[in-house]
């Protein structure tokens, strides 16, 4: 079954000990080949004096054997510290001599070819009772005859003083692990001290409470970053909320508007007995009313729509002119009714790349409210030009709205692009107006990477413009 731990600090922690163990066994066992590396130099060199000792100390007796002089040394225990294997052999691979502690043993058997001839050569062996040696050989000229000098030390000193430092290690090392813990476990905790306060601090951030924003002592490292994100997200959230009251406080403004309306005008036709004709008009108004509902609601689930991001824009070349020669035909007829003249001048080569019934939308909503708030007999104009000799962003191309309405103050121009803004509220209303098409306008115009904005037309009047990128 997998360890799941619960809280990060104690994973920190465990983390930290593993790796911490895993490099102190490393370390050890690094160590210990280290010191079995001196230890087996050390023994090597010491071999390479001793032999250069022994080269010298042996000697031929009358009848023709070879024997060692240890009488050199100036203390009879000094004796004990010779604790070599050794034997000479001639080049057939004759004994001539061997030690007492080698007994009947050979060193590695008959000499090999070229054997102890250049320098002092050191192999690895185990003799017959099963001593692991360091052997070295070399080969000398005593009395003008070659001997072949064969002297080793036994290895198992070395493994046991490796093996006790080994074992030292290992005992040392549960003491440095559990150090090790408390230490990663008190620093894993001043680590995310500051994360558990952040956690506290959100926490406490309810819906009334948005404007709040998390302290950054530190905005350069992994926790300044995590705290900007999160007043980031707090930023958006408040503004998001703020936005849906506004949208519903308007919404349910708008929608007891008609509402109260057909209530009134039916409770009006139930009071008394009317004629056909009346009744008739009764119900026109109330149809009347429930078509702008419709309107309305039809409008909402558009700007629902845009607003999810799910949709895909067809989009297609075509020229802008074709496209507001298209939108003036159909407000046209409105404009016809109240005399007013609407003009399309500019160049009708320029081509955009967008999707053509979304922008329809914006231009026609553009159209309807010029149609409207422009007094009877004015006229509006549309042009269509390449933006760059306007000074607006090369290689867009811009559509101007031009009207001779009421105007707009510079102080409420910045807010006609809300949803159910109006700059006049009961003049809008007796008009039919939701003040949701400038809204649907401004996202059409926006989806397509395009600009749109309000200038004032002096003395009377506005210019709307829309900027968007050329094909």
């Amino acid at each position: 079954m997998r360890l799941r731990l619960r809280f990060i600090r104690d994973r920190l922690t465990l983390w930290y000990v593993g790796i911490f163990g895993a490099v102190l066994g490393i370390y050890i066992c690094g160590a210990c080949a280290l010191q079995y590396w001196q230890l087996s130099d050390q023994l090597h060199h010491a071999e390479i004096e001793d032999l250069e000792t022994v080269e010298g100390l042996l000697y031929f007796t009358h009848d023709g054997h070879l024997l060692l002089h240890e009488d050199y040394h100036s203390h009879p225990q000094s004796r004990l510290l010779l604790d070599r294997y050794m034997e000479v052999l001639s080049p057939s691979g004759d004994v001539l001599f061997r030690n007492e502690r080698l007994h009947d043993m050979y060193l590695d058997g008959a000499p090999t070819s070229h054997e102890g001839e250049v320098g002092y050569e050191s192999r690895r062996i185990r003799l017959s009772d099963g001593t692991p040696v360091l052997a070295i050989s070399h080969l000398h000229f005593f009395e003008g005859k070659p001997l072949l000098i064969r002297l080793a030390y036994s290895t198992e000193p070395l493994r046991a003083r490796l093996l006790e430092f080994f074992v030292l290690l290992m005992l040392a090392m549960p003491l440095a692990l559990i150090a090790a813990a408390f230490a990663g476990y008190r620093v894993a905790g001043k680590a995310l001290n500051p994360l558990e306060q952040m956690a506290r601090q959100t926490e406490q951030i309810t819906v009334k409470r948005l404007d709040e924003r998390i302290p950054v002592d530190n905005p350069n490292d992994e926790l300044g970053h995590m705290a900007r994100v999160l007043n980031g997200l707090l930023a958006r959230l408040g503004e998001s909320f703020e936005k849906l009251q506004h949208f519903t406080s308007d919404v349910s403004h708008e929608l007891r508007t008609p509402l109260a309306a057909m209530r009134s005008v039916g409770e009006v036709g139930l009071q008394e007995d009317h004629s056909t004709e009346k009744y008739r008009d009764i119900i026109g108004s109330m149809l009347e009313e429930v078509a702008r509902l419709t309107s309305m609601i039809d409008t909402l689930l558009t700007i629902a729509h845009a607003d999810s991001g799910v949709f895909e824009l067809q989009r297609s070349v075509f020229q802008m002119m074709d496209l507001v020669q298209e939108s003036v035909g159909v407000v046209g007829v409105l404009a016809e009714d109240k005399k007013q003249t609407i003009s399309v001048a500019g160049d009708s080569g320029i081509s955009v790349f967008a999707d053509r019934s979304f922008l329809r939308m914006a231009v026609i909503n553009l159209l309807d409210n010029a149609v409207k708030y422009s007094p009877t007999g004015s006229a509006i104009r549309l042009s269509v030009s390449a933006a760059n000799e306007s000074g607006s962003q090369v290689g867009s191309v811009e559509l101007d709205i031009e009207d001779e309405g009421p105007g707009i103050p510079e102080d409420k121009a910045v807010r006609v692009f809300d949803r159910f803004y109006r700059v006049d509220e009961g003049r809008t209303r007796d008009a039919g107006g939701a003040g949701l098409g400038l809204s649907i306008a401004k996202w059409a115009v926006e989806v397509h990477g395009g600009t749109i904005k309000l200038t004032p037309r002096l003395p009377a009047g506005s210019v709307f413009s829309i900027h968007l990128p050329k094909a």
